[in-house]
């Protein structure tokens, strides 16, 4: 029995030259980039969700092939050709809201090559859609719900018995014309072994280095989970309500997660370690401890990850520093205190503007990512919030659209209003699109300032000499790493932003 883990491409023709191509398992927040057709993203995450399945799926000794068409920056014709060679008896795909029109035709196509093809659909998407999902395509045979490693294990072991199916946590299916939800509980994340990443974006061909976040300083960067969810309840947040149902912060095991990385620079060279987290900081003790365990086993590996600015104090920076810490990025998302409140962000911009100092004090790269379109939104909030971003001092910044994607509070305000523009799901891509309509603020209005944002927030910091010291200090740290390439790349993107 052959299983696929498949992460299908999806990409958009716009010119001879460029097209919209959409970053899809593995991220939490779905969204497209644009780039010539030859060109790799300069983002992808790592499929973790896909590489824990293999890895379960391994271990009980199934026949896994792996096929991350994104990874690999392959076209619709390329995945179909190593699809046929491979003939899976089962497919396990991870779609993503903007993506899933796409993701069942391909579906389709594969049902078509291959008839006796049993087809898993996992994801956010699917999770919150699977009656839909399920009444309205016959060739779905499963979908799994939230955190779907281990029930996705447990269906390939039932051989898809109904009788079998009808005691898995975990997923949806059809018994006749009825379906059948159970629902999912959550993951005991200690029961997972570390992700497979011998198979990544493809079995025949492994290479981790196409895995990369620009934010990232030195390669080989392996990405890792240290945690999964977060302790703040941000209305719009895609996995913390959907795939982890609003539950509790649930950090690894430190010795876990430092034997993973000593697995990752032995196994794989890694010069960086990159915690993709949802808030790799969510809990003060948890960090330190995992930082007196790196110090204690005198690992000598650089690590950034995915923090926040709340819990993260001078303490903590202090213990993240000495275990080797060189990046840390964190979500402010809005200047305005009043749309924090309402989407549940709890931020003190005092807090906020000692976070900076002490981590600039230790060389520490910061990133701050901020979002347009939210609840409460005004042309006047969108610029306090450009504002605030140009005069804090963070190394790098990210503007969004903030997207209603379905299962989340946000989305179901949004629509109880009569705001959302579109159910279009192919217009949810959160970085061009804006498909709320506050009244006073069109959605084109949000496109547009977004749009010109990051070039904005560059002219004004070209100004600030203590930020351009320290921005080349972060490019010669990277160009000794990765050769003077790299300084030169750098320097060419920031002359053409500007």
């Amino acid at each position: 029995m052959k299983i696929l883990i498949a992460n299908i491409p999806t990409q958009i023709s716009i010119s001879d030259i460029n097209e919209k191509y959409f970053i899809k398992s593995g991220s939490r927040w779905p969204f497209s980039v644009i780039k010539k057709r030859e060109e790799k993203s300069c983002y992808i995450p790592f499929p973790f969700y896909l590489a824990y399945t293999s890895s379960l799926l391994k271990k009980e000794g199934f026949d896994v092939f792996v096929l991350d068409g994104v990874g690999a920056n392959f076209s619709e014709s390329q995945y179909f050709n190593k699809f046929k060679k491979i003939m899976p008896d089962i497919i396990l795909i991870e779609s993503q809201t903007p993506t899933i029109s796409y993701d069942l035709k391909m579906l389709k196509k594969m049902k078509k090559i291959n008839p006796s093809l049993k087809i898993l659909l996992a994801g956010p998407h699917p999770t919150t859609f699977y009656n839909q999902l399920l009444k309205d395509n016959s060739f779905i045979n499963i979908i799994l719900l939230r955190e779907y490693e281990i029930p996705c294990l447990e269906v390939i072991k039932s051989n898809f018995n109904i009788k079998k199916l009808k005691k898995i946590k975990g997923i949806a299916f059809r018994d006749n014309k009825k379906i059948i939800m159970n629902d999912a509980e959550l993951l005991n994340i200690e029961k997972l072994p570390f992700p497979d990443r011998f198979s990544f974006p493809l079995s025949d061909k492994p290479n981790l280095s196409v895995y990369w976040d620009g934010f990232c300083q030195l390669k080989p960067c392996i990405q890792m989970h240290a945690s999964r969810g977060c302790p703040f309840r941000c209305n719009f947040c895609l996995w913390n309500q959907v795939m982890y149902c609003n539950k509790q912060y649930r950090p690894f095991n430190v010795k876990k997660i430092v034997d993973e990385m000593e697995f990752c620079v032995k196994k794989f060279n890694a010069k960086e370690i990159y915690f993709d987290d949802d808030t790799f900081t969510g809990n003060k003790n948890h960090v330190i401890d995992f930082c007196k365990e790196v110090i204690r086993r005198k690992l000598k590996i650089k690590w950034s990850c995915m923090g926040d600015a709340m819990i993260t104090d001078k303490e903590m920076i202090n213990f993240m520093h000495k275990a080797g810490c060189i990046g840390i990025k964190f979500g402010v998302e809005s200047s305005s205190k009043k749309i924090l409140n309402e989407i549940g962000k709890p931020l003190d911009f005092n807090k906020v503007k000692i976070f900076l100092q002490e981590c600039s004090k230790r060389k520490i790269k910061t990133h701050a990512t901020f979002t347009f379109g939210i609840m409460g939104e005004t042309k006047e909030t969108m610029q306090k919030t450009l504002d605030y971003a140009k005069n804090i001092d963070v190394d790098s910044v990210q503007f969004s659209i903030t997207i209603p994607f379905p299962g989340t509070r946000y989305f179901d305000k949004m629509d109880q209003e009569g705001k959302i523009l579109s159910k279009n799901w192919e217009d949810y891509d959160g970085s061009n699109k804006s498909i709320v309509d506050f009244g006073t603020l069109s959605n084109k209005e949000i496109e547009d300032f977004c749009s010109h944002a990051k070039q904005n927030w560059l002219k004004h910091k070209k100004n600030d000499f203590k930020w351009l010291r320290r921005q080349i200090f972060f490019q010669i740290r990277s160009s000794f790493n990765q050769g003077a390439g790299y300084f030169i790349n750098k320097l060419k993107k920031f002359i053409n932003l500007i």
